[in-house]
């Protein structure tokens, strides 16, 4: 999208404008890309799309990038989770159907966590350090 210059750079920036914390949870939700906040991230179960469909943005970072999006996958899992096994334990469940429950719901969260985690990720980077996805190429 650009010539790799610092005006080409600052240009591709003003073309993609810093949006707001809404902006980027109503996108995170949308599954939307992180510089647009348009192009879907996802093109089937566990398998990214490689470029923005909208602004061309290469989704794939550097390796290692997505290692921050496992908490947010855990945290996803912990707040789903939470509720049903707090209740259980207030109620005076069982601990081992407490268990059977936690681990059945995470089995079911587990897809839907990892999705969202990757794109959270990406959001919560775009939204501190815009600068990572000035570049259509990672690296």
């Amino acid at each position: 999208m650009h010539d790799g210059s610092a005006a080409g750079i600052a240009a591709d920036r003003a073309a993609y404008p810093a949006y707001g914390v809404g902006r980027r949870v109503v996108a995170a939700l949308r599954m939307r890309c992180p510089r647009c906040c348009r192009g879907g991230v996802w093109a089937g179960p566990f398998r990214m799309r490689e470029r923005c469909a909208v602004c061309g943005l290469a989704f794939e970072r550097e390796p290692g990038y997505f290692t921050g999006a496992m908490y947010a996958s855990y945290f996803i899992g912990l707040f789903v989770t939470l509720p049903v096994w707090l209740w259980m334990l207030l109620a005076g469940a069982p601990f081992g159907a407490i268990l059977g429950a936690a681990f059945g719901l995470v089995a079911l969260v587990t897809p839907a966590a990892f999705h969202y985690s990757r794109v959270a990720w990406m959001q919560i980077d775009a939204y501190f350090n815009p600068g990572t996805f000035a570049e259509d190429v990672p690296g």
